[in-house]
């Protein structure tokens, strides 16, 4: 037998709201799972809850039957969520499996009032993994690893490395140097944490051939420890991959980002520049480049909608394709606004996403 959990419980509509509260409920087993006990409406009987700010189906599993693995048959319990990692406050989740009567099932209709392609515009939340690409101005001022302390060619953690930085005086807060000796990179002092990488490909604009970009592979973290010649010394505190002479250091990267959906404040039409995984096609959850940045008014949480028109079968090789109307085929929400292009995160799709498609980023989006 479980502890007592503490909810309250109250009448809405044909149903019954839980909602955490200082009350008494009892755990008793269930076929499925254990569950929890609270008075029935007379009508219906369904227990349900309403999602709050921050809730998960794993949080939700966790306090209402104490076991997040439970999460999956709660899934089950409530068709109408498409997407387990996408709730948002106001849904309402039924907390055992319905069973409607035989009559009542056979006199509902199915019905559609808006196309599948449209794509509901609710604020959202997303949790997404810092993927390796860094744009062209940091590539330029990264520094580069020369030399070592250790007498070998592969580095790992706590060996110390020699770093280059492009070249500039450190000043106090007097303007004055303090030390003439003393030659730094941008920004570097002692103490500053970096990310050692290196350079896997470029990204480079299916329109215009420019590189606005490079893929990166990420080995590990350094620290600063002397700035006081031009060889800057960096301690690896942790390494992913063995790191050599010749590869680079750049500002540190957290690992995970939470990203909040942010109305767009301006109006923008762009371009699927590349994607980061090598597949000639993306979709939900791949991360794609846009041709749109910072200096363009785009900031992080802004979203896209990745447009298309033409024939389902023949794809764009139609003679008349402006006489077809655009569809929203997905949705691509910004994890980082460079200057002049962003990367971000494909948060829905409803079919493959092509390099060279648009994206449209509509005024309050």
């Amino acid at each position: 037998m479980k502890a007592a959990a503490q909810w309250v419980c109250a009448a809405v509509g044909a149903a019954w709201l839980c909602h955490g509260a200082p009350a008494a409920a009892q755990w008793l087993p269930d076929a499925q799972g254990p569950a929890i006990a609270v008075q029935e409406s007379a009508k219906s009987g369904e227990r349900i809850y309403v999602v709050e700010q921050g809730d998960t189906l794993w949080s939700i599993a966790e306090q209402l039957y104490d076991d997040p693995w439970y999460w999956p048959s709660l899934w089950s319990y409530n068709p109408q969520i498409t997407n387990p990692h996408q709730i948002y406050p106001g849904d309402v989740l039924y907390l055992s499996r319905r069973s409607a009567p035989a009559a009542a099932a056979a006199s509902k209709a199915i019905t559609h009032a808006t196309s599948r392609f449209s794509a509901p515009k609710r604020p959202q939340v997303e949790l997404v993994r810092r993927v390796g690409y860094i744009s062209s101005r940091d590539y330029r001022e990264s520094g580069s690893i020369e030399s070592s302390r250790e007498e070998r060619n592969m580095l790992g953690q706590l060996d110390e490395a020699y770093v280059r930085f492009t070249m500039r005086r450190c000043s106090d807060e007097s303007g004055k140097d303090k030390d003439p000796d003393a030659f730094v990179g941008p920004c570097v002092r002692d103490g500053d944490r970096y990310t050692v990488y290196r350079v896997e490909r470029e990204v480079v604009h299916p329109l215009t051939n420019k590189i606005v970009g490079y893929k990166i592979n990420f080995l590990g973290e350094g620290k600063v420890l002397r700035t006081v010649r031009p060889l800057v010394s960096v301690l690896v505190t942790r390494s992913y991959s063995e790191i050599s002479r010749g590869d680079l250091v750049t500002n540190v990267f957290e690992p995970l980002v939470l990203t909040r959906a942010m109305p767009n404040k301006v109006e923008l039409v762009a371009t699927i520049i590349d994607f980061h995984h090598e597949t000639t096609a993306a979709g939900q959850y791949h991360y794609v480049y846009i041709d749109k940045g910072a200096d363009d008014g785009v900031e992080k949480g802004n979203r896209f909608e990745i447009m298309w028109r033409g024939d389902g079968l023949r794809r764009g090789q139609v003679p008349n394709l402006k006489d077809y109307p655009d569809e929203q085929i997905g949705i691509a929400t910004v994890i980082e606004a460079y200057d002049r292009h962003c990367l971000a995160v494909l948060t829905n799709s409803v079919r493959e996403i092509e390099r060279g498609m648009p994206a449209v980023m509509a005024k309050g989006f």
